[in-house]
């Protein structure tokens, strides 16, 4: 009860609060300048089939009174990438306008990047009084060719990561779906996870993707699939002794370390991988 008459004395004290004089409220903030800034620093990778999109890449300003024109440059861009024009014209009412960057000639499994950049002046527009840190000066846009994916057969799959677990090893998975980026070696296995241990709310319902070249299996550097609260994380640059794949003809020993998410690394993931399922 007496938390319930405090609550009631903070609720009367509100309510006085509310019918004080309010000659001193300040003003609403009005911009003063006009504040030109991208939306976004890093919108999120498009990913399409296409070899070639335009991608229009969102600015902003804080007065839309009247016509303005902002100008845009490119930096960081590969050749077959540029900008549709140099120019963003804001017409008058309008607070959002867009540059467009162009992206011709891609190749499948290629990821595309550049940086959009405000021109000086369009940077001295930014509103130093109330929004020092509001303006983005430049967005970085990014697209990836993807390829298109054909069924590659099946995989048989051995896990003895479990036994960290306490689960017996290796736990196994046979006949597991694998798709193959169309006239390339890249390869993706479906849901391994998921086959190996069906239920477990930590899977990624995702894939485990790899290379196959000559006989030989690799992955690419960094995080791949997480199962049990970890992920898969490889990186053989730094811990060669833990992550290696071992190659002998359709089998490949794959071996790994699993990070959690407070960024702690620990031995001992190992994925024996046999492609063509035999």
């Amino acid at each position: 009860m007496k938390l319930g008459k405090y609550i009631l004395g903070l609720a009367l004290v509100a309510a006085g609060l509310t019918s004080c004089d309010t000659d001193n409220v300040s003003a609403i903030y009005e911009p003063a300048v006009a504040n030109i800034s991208f939306i976004s620093a890093q919108p999120s990778t498009i990913v399409t089939k296409a070899n070639s999109l335009e991608v229009p890449v969102a600015l902003s300003r804080a007065i839309t009174d009247g016509d303005y024109t902002a100008n845009v440059t490119l930096s960081n861009a590969p050749a077959n990438v540029s900008l549709k024009s140099n120019q963003v014209t804001f017409a008058n009412g309008e607070g959002i306008a867009y540059a467009t960057v162009v992206f011709n000639e891609m190749e499948p499994g290629e990821t595309y990047s550049a940086r959009v950049n405000l021109s000086d002046a369009d940077i001295l527009t930014a509103d130093t009084t109330y929004n020092k840190n509001a303006q983005l000066k430049s967005s970085v846009v990014s697209v990836m060719c993807d390829f298109n994916w054909v069924d590659a057969g099946t995989c048989d799959l051995y896990d003895y990561t479990c036994a960290m677990f306490g689960l017996p090893a290796p736990t196994v998975a046979e006949g597991v779906k694998v798709i193959n980026g169309e006239r390339s070696n890249v390869y993706r296995i479906i849901d391994p996870m998921e086959a190996l241990f069906p239920g477990d709310p930590d899977n990624d319902h995702d894939y485990l993707e790899f290379t196959l070249k000559d006989g030989k299996m690799s992955f690419t550097e960094g995080f791949h699939v997480s199962y049990w609260g970890y992920y898969i994380y490889y990186v053989p640059s730094q811990y060669s002794g833990y992550c290696f794949v071992a190659d002998d003809g359709n089998t490949h020993d794959f071996n790994f370390l699993l990070n959690d998410n407070d960024g702690g690394l620990y031995s001992g993931g190992r994925l024996v991988i046999v492609y063509p399922a035999n």
